[in-house]
């Protein structure tokens, strides 16, 4: 199976050109003429769709690093080491060059803004939390806030009541989505407005990631797919009542491309390409980065380029600025603050023990 895993590298890679062209060419109608023109091709329309695949991905490996951990502590340290760096870097960066990207969607950043983002807690919750109104600092980060509470949640089950019963227990936070739901139609909407802040509703895609694992490592039991049938259900109904039933199809389109590329040589071979398996290395870096910079930009070439034609083609002019930019903060500047943090770590650690 280990000479499987490079296309899982592909496969980010292709989440985050779904994710990059979703919001080029179909999420800022508001800010840019020419999205008239291509928000309704079905690839940049359904684009987002490729947060699921990354959702999907992460449900998939998540075990790999639960096995080589000893602890709960361990584990959300690694998980936190793997996404902490980035999200500072990119973090730093944008408060940098705030005041020349003023046009960003989102506008000039305010410094409590940075909070969510390195906290990996979802505005919504800190405001529960607080009381305190925190504004984001880019709207892309909602998904780490959701994968961040997946990490503490099935770390929690498989610490503590251990592996077989992790796949089980993420059936429970659906069903409370569910359940929420249902309050809310029978007139009590603080119910699942509260549950809808933790993001459950997407865990039938880490449930599918999970499933798959356990699959190929023969550890998955037939009760398994009829929870996550279950949670696939109840996630479908939600995109459902938001979208429409035509998205079912791109949605049922994403599922099958993560589930046959484990089995087909042919797409395995395709995702595992160099240009997606490259893209898919900065994937995180440029998901954290490309947004506001990305339109911000665009909207001040649109102050000098007259034609939506060609507008339309500076998108991909503007990522490949970015995709360096990813690059080198992916290869150079990332693993170095990583390893300042683990020195940091090791040293408190240190510390620590020769106090006691």
């Amino acid at each position: 199976m280990n000479a499987r895993i490079k296309h899982l590298d592909g496969m980010r890679g292709l989440a985050i050109l779904l994710v990059i062209g979703f919001h080029a060419w179909a999420r800022w109608p508001e800010y840019l003429d020419y999205v008239s023109l291509t928000k309704d091709f079905p690839v940049f329309a359904w684009g987002y769709l490729g947060v699921p695949l990354f959702f999907m991905i992460s449900g998939f490996v998540i075990f790999m690093t639960l096995d080589k951990s000893k602890s709960f502590t361990e584990f959300m340290m690694k998980r936190w080491l793997r996404l902490f760096p980035a999200m500072l870097i990119v973090t730093l960066l944008i408060f940098a060059t705030a005041g020349f990207f003023s046009e960003r969607p989102l506008g000039v950043p305010h410094p409590a803004s940075a909070i969510p983002g390195l906290t990996f807690i979802s505005p919504e919750i800190l405001y529960y939390l607080t009381g305190i109104t925190f504004n984001p600092l880019e709207g892309s980060f909602w998904s780490l806030y959701v994968e961040a509470a997946f990490y503490i949640f099935i770390g929690t089950i498989y610490f503590t009541l251990g592996r077989k019963y992790c796949l089980p227990a993420l059936i429970l936070p659906m069903l409370l989505t569910a359940g929420a739901s249902a309050f809310k139609m029978i007139g009590y909407p603080a119910i699942a407005d509260f549950v809808a802040k933790f993001g459950f509703i997407h865990y039938s895609w880490f449930m599918i990631g999970c499933l798959m694992y356990e699959r190929l490592h023969q550890r998955d039991v037939k009760y398994h797919y009829l929870l996550v049938l279950l949670a696939v259900m109840i996630n479908f109904s939600y995109y459902v009542k938001n979208n429409g039933y035509m998205i079912i199809a791109p949605l049922l389109l994403m599922l099958a491309l993560f589930i046959v590329s484990f089995y087909s040589r042919t797409v395995e071979r395709l995702l595992s390409g160099k240009l997606l398996t490259l893209t898919g290395f900065i994937s995180y870096t440029i998901y954290l980065l490309h947004e506001n910079i990305l339109i911000a930009t665009l909207r001040k070439l649109d102050r000098y380029i007259a034609s939506d034609y060609v507008m339309a083609l500076m998108p991909l002019v503007v990522a490949v600025g970015l995709y360096f930019v990813a690059w080198l903060i992916t290869k150079y500047v990332e693993p170095q603050v990583r390893e300042k943090l683990k020195q940091l770590l090791s040293f408190r650690t240190k510390t620590k023990e020769l106090r006691g």
